[in-house]
C-alpha cells in the first residue's frame, strides 16, 4: 500500500526553517483537496463546490478553528497563533476571519509537512 509520502514525496526538512506562510499555502491546498474528495460522490462539480464553500471560505475556516481550538495541543496552538499574527494574515487589516483561516490553513500545512497524518486526519475530520 502506498503512503501519502510515496505519492507527494514530502521532503525531509527542518520545519523551523520555513516561514509560517508556507505552512498556510500548503494547508490551503491540502484542505481544498480533502474537501473536494469528501464530496466526490456528488459527481457534478457544481454540487461539490456548493458543499465545500463553507470548508474553504475564510468564514467557514474561521468557524472551524474556533470550534476545534480548545482541542489543539500547545504546539499546534503556537503554530496557529504565529500564523494569525503573520504579515500575510494581517494584510487585510484586522479581519478576524482572514486571520483565523490563515491559522487553520497553517496548522493543516504544518501537520502535513510534519507527516503527522494521524493528527491531520483527526483535525480534518472535525472540519465541516
Amino acid at each position: 500500500m502506498r503512503t501519502m509520502n510515496d505519492i507527494f514525496e514530502i521532503p525531509e526538512v527542518d520545519l523551523k526553517e520555513y516561514p509560517i506562510t508556507y505552512f498556510a499555502y500548503i494547508g490551503d491546498a491540502v484542505l481544498s483537496l480533502y474537501s473536494r474528495l469528501k464530496y466526490m460522490n456528488l459527481k457534478k462539480p457544481s454540487e461539490v463546490e456548493k458543499h465545500i464553500k463553507g470548508l474553504v471560505s475564510r468564514s467557514g475556516q474561521s468557524k472551524n478553528l474556533d470550534r476545534i481550538f480548545s482541542t489543539l495541543t500547545e504546539d499546534e496552538k503556537a503554530i496557529v497563533k504565529r500564523a494569525m499574527n503573520s504579515k500575510a494574515a494581517t494584510r487585510h487589516g484586522n479581519d478576524r476571519d482572514y486571520r483565523n483561516s490563515t491559522g487553520l490553513e497553517a496548522l493543516i500545512g504544518y501537520l502535513f509537512l510534519k507527516k503527522d497524518f494521524n493528527r491531520l486526519k483527526s483535525i480534518l475530520s472535525e472540519v465541516e
